[in-house]
């Protein structure tokens, strides 16, 4: 008994969260019948490759990160749902796709804080004035990557109150 209620728990989750998330006008959230190419094929590592949650920002609410599909035609994009003590919460696009590649291809995941080095840190390429050899990360970020090959953080920047992106291969 304590077993089936919390398979329904845990089922019912996710619903949860989307009912309080509303995306923004022109995209809609994945869906089971979205899971296809790398989703399909790394599902069992990364169950939810297109949603990651945690304190972006350091306010004490946790923010959410999805990959959304455009609801208009093909075309994906990163966007972030920061949580606000009242009321819906901000939406922040960082990337889109205009769909060059299927949405499929890129997978996201909460980043711990800690010191991780950069692609022009690793040689990828040569560190401008904006690119650190090593990246401090002092709060959780969004590892936005393609499945196997590169891949970014999203980071936030306290100063600016804003998404920073840091290459971290290439």
């Amino acid at each position: 008994m304590k077993i089936a209620i919390l398979v329904v728990a845990f089922c019912l989750i996710p619903l949860l969260v989307l009912a309080q998330e509303e995306p923004p006008i022109g995209w809609r959230f994945p869906t089971e019948d979205d899971y296809a190419g790398s989703w399909q094929a790394f599902r069992t590592v990364i169950p939810e490759p297109f949603h990651a949650q945690a304190d972006f920002n350091g306010d004490g609410l946790p923010d959410d990160a999805w990959i959304l599909f455009s609801s208009l035609g093909k075309g994906s994009g990163l966007f972030v749902f920061l949580a606000q003590q009242e009321g819906p919460p901000k939406v922040i696009a960082l990337d889109k796709n205009p769909g060059i590649n299927k949405p499929q291809h890129m997978g996201i995941k909460v980043v711990e804080p800690g010191d991780y080095k950069t692609a022009c840190g690793k040689g990828y390429f040569k560190c401008g004035s904006n690119q650190p050899e090593v990246l401090h990360l002092e709060r959780p970020a969004i590892n936005y990557f393609v499945f196997e090959a590169a891949n970014s953080f999203f980071w936030w920047d306290t100063p600016s109150a804003s998404f920073k992106r840091t290459w971290m291969s290439y």
